[in-house]
Order: structure tokens, then C-alpha cells, then sequence
């Protein structure tokens, strides 16, 4: 029966309390090409397939002390050989009840005398069987395990897409040829245009700053840098313009390229940045040109950080001279010095205070001196009025 030995190896318990079937057996499986292990009773046998788990277990019924089916009961009860598979050995002349055999967990019976193609036929299709169930069994695991983790990137999936939908700031995809391949209610909702219409649309008839020769260099800068943040413009479907403030993200995703570009409505805050500008220039004015003196000043140390033109002219100074060059208190006398700062410290102001001044060629002159607190700035502004 030389086509056996051509049999993928196995690992085969035989258990048989007589020898001289633990002989012809393993001989004969042996021959076929089978690793084989042989006990003598089923104590042993439970034993040494706890030990080492073989791949069939060909158990004898008729034993002292245990028993077949005993035996297969407690391997079947443990969940290291629960499914090692179980053939019954069986004589012709013995009392076989093949029901109580596949109940307690059996899967074949051989009878004897041993018939060599019978035993390598009943053999090898149980261990085909059970090669087939473990690979079943992996392959169920393995589908568990993506579906566990396709689960988990799909709840991820969907988180991405609910802060993406709800996000306050537009989002867009954008291939290399400048199309939208996604928008989310955001951009939708800053532009004017339902999702349908952007994604039939380009860059460029949502910004003008991307005509096509524009927009090639730009992508190789989105490539180069990775991402990076700037200011633009947008048009409304009402054909309002936008000040937006973009920062781009380039990703490859399936072998394709994209720009996830956020994209932030700063109109409102362009229009408050030149409202304070403006604000500003104009205090600036007011500031340098007022009629009375006015000089800002560090609240911890009295330096005096500015100072304006009339506050200059009055006391005979440069500017370069006194800004961030000399403090407060080399104006004033101790007394004036003292009333400035209780006033400051209990009350925040001081109003028209008269009192004197030194000039740069230490000469007096008297003022009137009012001084409040900016406690946001941390100075102590002060305005003096010449009434000599």
C-alpha cells in the first residue's frame, strides 16, 4: 500500500488495553505515515492528550477500570481536546452501542479484526474533516476580527463624517484638477450653493484668485509644504465677497490626491480689525494734536511710555528724551507723587489736581493734573493742562 506513505504526517493516541492491537495498529499507521503514541488505558490516555493534544484518538471501548465512552466523556469535558476527534475501536463480538458512541462525543467507529484500507480510509477522512473545521474555524475567526475592526473604522467613519458635517468652518476635498469631491453643510451654508451644485463646480468659480495657470503652482505648493494656512477671498452664489482664511492639508487616499482645505469665514473679523485700525489712527490723531498735555505711563515703575506733542512743547523736551527715559516721578514733587497714587490706589482717578511741574530747565510751572487707571494695559494714563 505504497500510495500511504504519501499521507501529510499526523499526530494518532492510540489507546487499547491489549497489546497486541496497540502493535498492529501503530505498525499499520505508522506504515501509512502517521505519527503514532500508544496507552494502554484511558487514565493514561487523558493524561498524555493533556500533555500534548493529538490530531485523532483511536480509543478502544472495551477497557478495564474506564471505559471508552468514559474516556471520551472527560477529553470531550476539557477544553484543551474537546475537539480532538474520537474513533471507537469496536470487535465484531462486543456489545457496541453506536448511539451512546456519538452521543458522548465519538465521530467514527473501526471494527475487528483491522481491515488496513478501512483503517486509512476511516483515518484520513476524519483528520481531512478536522483539518477542514480548524481551517473553518480560523477563517471564522479572522472574519470576526475584520468584521470587529471594519465595525470600529466604520464608527470612526461616522464620527469623521458628523464633525465634518457639523463643523462650523467649511470643509472641502479637492482633487488635482481643482474639483470639489466633497463639502460639508458648512461650506454649503457659507456659500450659497446646495451640496449638489459645488460638487459639480471647481475652485475657480468660488475663487477667483485660481484661474487654472494659478492654480497648477499652488497644488505643487500643497504637495511640497503638506499643509500651511492663508488668506483669500471667496464669492457668494449672491455675489458677496468673502475674506476667508484657508489652511490646506494634502493626503493621497486609493492612489488618488487631495486637498482637505478648511476654509473660515473672516469677513466679520477683517471688518473689525479695520474698524480698530481706523479707531486707532484716529486716536493717534487726537493724541498727538491735543491742546493739553498727555503722557502714558508703566503702573508698577512710573516710566513713562508716551508721551504727545503739546505734553513736549510744554515742559521743553524731545521725545527721545523722555520716552522710556525718564518716569513721573521726576515731574513731580513727593507730595503731588503721593496724592497721584493713594488717589489711583482707593479710587482708580484723580481729577483736576492743581499742583506744579518741572520743566527741562528746572523750572515750575502750575497744572491742573487728572490720572486714571487702565487696568487692562496695566498704565496709568495722565493728562496736565498749563494754567500759569
Amino acid at each position: 500500500m505504497n500510495n500511504h506513505t504519501q499521507t501529510p504526517k499526523a499526530n494518532i493516541l492510540v489507546v487499547d488495553d491489549r497489546p497486541e492491537n496497540l502493535r498492529l495498529l501503530s505498525a499499520m499507521l505508522t506504515q501509512m505515515g502517521y505519527e503514532v503514541r500508544r496507552v494502554i488505558n484511558g487514565q493514561t490516555a487523558l493524561k498524555t492528550a493533556q500533555v500534548a493534544p493529538p490530531d485523532l484518538i483511536l480509543l478502544d471501548i472495551m477497557m478495564p477500570d474506564m471505559n471508552g465512552y468514559e474516556v471520551c466523556q472527560h477529553l470531550k469535558a476539557e477544553e484543551q481536546t474537546r475537539d480532538v476527534p474520537v474513533i471507537f475501536i469496536s470487535a465484531l463480538d462486543e456489545v457496541f452501542d453506536k448511539v451512546k458512541a456519538f452521543a458522548v462525543g465519538g465521530i467514527d467507529y473501526i471494527t475487528k479484526p483491522f481491515s488496513e484500507e478501512e483503517v486509512f480510509a476511516r483515518v484520513e477522512n476524519n483528520l481531512t474533516i478536522q483539518r477542514l473545521q480548524k481551517q473553518l474555524t480560523e477563517q471564522n475567526t479572522l472574519l470576526q476580527q475584520e468584521i470587529r475592526t471594519r465595525e470600529k473604522a466604520e464608527a470612526a467613519l461616522r464620527l469623521t463624517q458628523f464633525y465634518l458635517d457639523r463643523s462650523r468652518d467649511a470643509v472641502c476635498f479637492i482633487n488635482a484638477d481643482a474639483q470639489f469631491v466633497y463639502v460639508n453643510e458648512a461650506a454649503c451654508r457659507i456659500l450659497g450653493y446646495s451640496q449638489n451644485q459645488l460638487l459639480s463646480m471647481s475652485v475657480r468659480d468660488v475663487n477667483p484668485n485660481f484661474p487654472t495657470e494659478i492654480w497648477q503652482s499652488h497644488w505643487q505648493e500643497i504637495k511640497q509644504k503638506g499643509s500651511f494656512t492663508f488668506e483669500s477671498t471667496s464669492h457668494t452664489q449672491d455675489g458677496r465677497e468673502l475674506n476667508v482664511e484657508i489652511t490646506t492639508n494634502y493626503l493621497e487616499f486609493n492612489n488618488q490626491e487631495y486637498n482637505c482645505a478648511i476654509v473660515r469665514d473672516i469677513t466679520a473679523r477683517k471688518e473689525t480689525e479695520a474698524a480698530l485700525k481706523r479707531s486707532e489712527t484716529k486716536f493717534r490723531h487726537l493724541f498727538e494734536n491735543a491742546p493739553v498735555g498727555i503722557i502714558c505711563a508703566h503702573i508698577q515703575n512710573g516710566l513713562i511710555l508716551e508721551a504727545n506733542k503739546c505734553f513736549l512743547e510744554m515742559l521743553g523736551y524731545s521725545a527721545s528724551e523722555v520716552i522710556h527715559q525718564k518716569a513721573i516721578a521726576e515731574f513731580f514733587n513727593s507730595n503731588t507723587q503721593q496724592q497721584i497714587w493713594e488717589n489711583i490706589q482707593s479710587q482708580g482717578q484723580i481729577h483736576n489736581l492743581k499742583t506744579e511741574i518741572h520743566k527741562h530747565n528746572e523750572a515750575t510751572m502750575r497744572v491742573l493734573l487728572s490720572a486714571w487707571m487702565d487696568v487692562v494695559e496695566d498704565h496709568l494714563e495722565i493728562i496736565v493742562i498749563d494754567i500759569d
